[in-house]
């Protein structure tokens, strides 16, 4: 169990933890000069073998407020001091309201110096306290003459054993508030451990934040201390010191800076949250206000951007914080807000989304974002999937998953085999990137949206052979989410409902035939270029004879000539196969023996333009039926003028 330390400046609370613990947690030589803590300071206490309370003791000048904000995060229990002869201070009130703002809610009242005052003064300073932290115990003590520490013990204990259970991710993770160097070791790190556990020789990695810059690490933990005892696993709820081995000095890693066996988590420079504002600060936080965010260890500069903008209750909104220097977060962690000038505390909260996407100011997208912030802030992870998938329809990343809620993968996998997810009602699809899940019912209306558009395709546009992926997604862009096309596709052309082939999608067994309408314009087009002969026409004079328009055109000849019903002679001409099957013939007939025949005399045999000429020799030449020496073809393939159809 870790206890902190809250109160007024020299209301007895190093000397208090001296007298539970043995330990001066005066550690600096300052700090013994001036008679106050400055920095953290930390001591232990056995309560049996396996049990132990740690005792965090935090400045209480004001000036150190900052300080004590680093030492306050993830504790079990609040210990409010307050010295009988002053009674409640200003830095009283503040350290309460801070405790309050990160979530701590079991407290116990320590009165001090109760040998300095009456017993009239000490019962109204008893009940000061009591009025501060309603249901709590306080007892007063004397740290001079130890009068009331073996019922502050007792009271200690009982809390200890009550204890409720920390909900600890297998994810460890630890923000570090103290770095040393250990002679013949290296480099120590100090922390409290948010979730999860850490063992000897286990892998973590090591995110750095300088001014501007950056790094991250893998380093292996060499040796634990936790609780202030050697130890082979430090757990979450413990304060654990960790010998870290691997390429880290002591100019790499600093206070702030963040511990996880994540290994993939990124930090971020947007977080969604839940703020409350501190009662005297309700109009002080403002949109696109300045702020200071404490979390953790951190200190980072940020704006905040009001999600909620027409909230009716301005003492809780959903704000996003914009940081001027990324930081690793997770869902669920506290925070403290202050003002640009650090001189007043504005409110506190809990992260929601630590990965968060750019504010939009309004829409359909602002909308649904506000609903999943209001979805994952009311429930646990699984009661959180179990809404989006069947209640809100939604596809979810569990990559994003893992980020949001600090999971392992044993996790995930636990929560998709509970009730209802293990029923059948979900499914979990693989991509390049990340792996998502869906509700069985939303992937069947995407299966059948699929199948319908494909269909729909098949029968508006006979001759197509298939349709090109992209096109197809496309058209299903308001039914199919873009990130779910390639699965969709995977599973048709699996499960023989389509074929992909040749860079076009098609039903199963889908044929290119041909509509009556079609085959009308068909025979138009067809009668107007066997009535050319060997001259062989442009498109623009196909679309004078026959009226067609240049789209109407295309969509008629486009499968014709992938068929190799119709070929294109040039960039302009078209041309059916036994016209081009006549010309070759005349060319076979000239060449004779020697089998060339140049420009001129294949012009004089064709009784065609020059021109002309040119492009259908060129034709010939591409399609491997001639080859072009000096002025003159040589046939070089006779089969290839046989433009035989391509099968399918």
């Amino acid at each position: 169990m870790l206890v902190a330390t809250a109160g007024h400046v020299d209301h007895g609370k190093t000397s208090l933890v001296k007298r539970l613990t043995g330990t001066d947690t005066d550690r600096l030589a300052e700090e013994k000069k001036r008679g106050l803590t400055i920095e953290l300071g930390y001591a232990f206490v056995e309560h049996d073998a396996n049990q132990a309370i740690g005792f965090i003791d935090v400045p209480g000048h004001h000036r150190f407020i900052n300080t004590m904000i680093s030492g306050i995060t993830g504790i079990d229990l609040g210990m409010l001091v307050v010295a009988a002869d002053d009674g409640v201070m200003p830095q009283t009130l503040e350290h309460l309201q801070l405790l309050h703002l990160l979530g701590v809610k079991r407290f116990i009242g320590v009165v001090s110096k109760s040998d300095l005052v009456s017993n009239s003064r000490l019962q109204q300073v008893i009940e000061q306290t009591s009025a501060l932290i309603p249901g709590a115990s306080v007892c007063p003590i004397s740290n001079l003459t130890g009068d009331g520490v073996t019922r502050l013990q007792t009271v200690l204990q009982d809390r200890l054993q009550n204890l409720p259970k920390r909900h600890s991710e297998t994810q460890f993770r630890m923000y570090i508030d103290r770095v040393f160097v250990k002679k013949g070791a290296g480099v120590v790190v100090t922390g409290t451990c948010l979730s999860g556990s850490a063992s000897t020789g286990e892998e973590l990695t090591l995110h750095t934040a300088g001014e501007h810059t950056r790094q991250k690490y893998t380093t292996r933990v060499r040796e634990i201390h936790a609780q202030g005892a050697a130890a082979e696993v430090g757990y979450a709820g413990q304060r654990c010191a960790l010998n870290l081995a691997g390429k880290i000095s002591l100019e790499r890693v600093h206070r702030g800076d963040f511990l996880c066996a994540h290994p993939t988590a990124e930090p971020a420079q947007r977080l969604d949250t839940r703020c409350w504002a501190a009662e005297e600060s309700q109009h002080l936080l403002k949109h696109l206000g300045r702020v200071k965010l404490y979390i953790g260890t951190r200190r980072i500069a940020a704006r905040t951007y009001f999600l909620d903008s027409d909230a009716s209750d301005p003492s809780s909104r959903l704000i996003q914080l914009i940081l001027d220097n990324e930081v690793l977060a997770f869902a669920g962690d506290r925070f403290v807000l202050r003002d640009d000038s650090e001189s007043k505390t504005l409110g506190g909260g809990i992260v929601i989304d630590p990965a968060a996407p750019k504010a939009r100011k309004s829409g359909t997208s602002r909308q649904q974002r506000l609903t999943l912030l209001e979805t994952m802030e009311a429930a646990s992870p699984p009661l959180v999937l179990e809404q989006l998938f069947f209640q809100q329809s939604d596809i979810v990343s569990l990559q994003w998953c893992k980020r949001v809620w600090n999971l392992s993968q044993h996790e995930l996998d636990e929560i998709l085999g509970m009730p209802p997810f293990r029923q059948g009602s979900s499914i979990r699809i693989r991509t390049e990137i990340d792996e998502l899940i869906v509700s069985k019912q939303e992937w069947n209306r995407f299966l059948q949206c699929f199948d319908h558009r494909l269909a729909e395709w098949h029968r508006t546009r006979p001759m197509e052979p298939g349709i090109h992926p992209e096109l197809l997604q496309t058209q299903l862009n308001a039914e199919i989410p873009a990130v779910m096309f390639r699965p969709v596709l995977n599973d048709r052309v699996r499960t023989n409902h389509a074929t992909f082939k040749d860079q076009l999608v098609q039903v199963l067994g889908h044929k290119p035939t041909l509509s009556p309408q079609v085959q009308k314009e068909w025979q138009q087009l067809e009668s107007c270029l066997l009535a050319s002969a060997l001259h062989i026409p442009l498109r623009s004079e196909l679309q004078k004879e026959t009226g067609f328009s240049a789209q109407q055109l295309d969509r008629l000849t486009r499968p014709a000539i992938k068929s190799g019903d119709l070929f294109e002679v040039g960039e302009k001409r078209l041309a059916l196969p036994v016209t081009l099957q006549e010309l070759a013939a005349l060319v076979r007939e000239f060449a004779g023996a020697s089998g060339e025949i140049s420009v001129v005399e294949a012009k004089q045999v064709f009784g065609l333009g020059r021109n002309l000429t040119i492009e259908i020799l060129e034709f010939f030449d591409q399609i491997g039926f001639t080859q072009r020496k000096g002025n003159a073809r040589v046939i070089c393939n006779e089969a290839a003028a046989l433009l035989e159809k391509s099968g399918d």
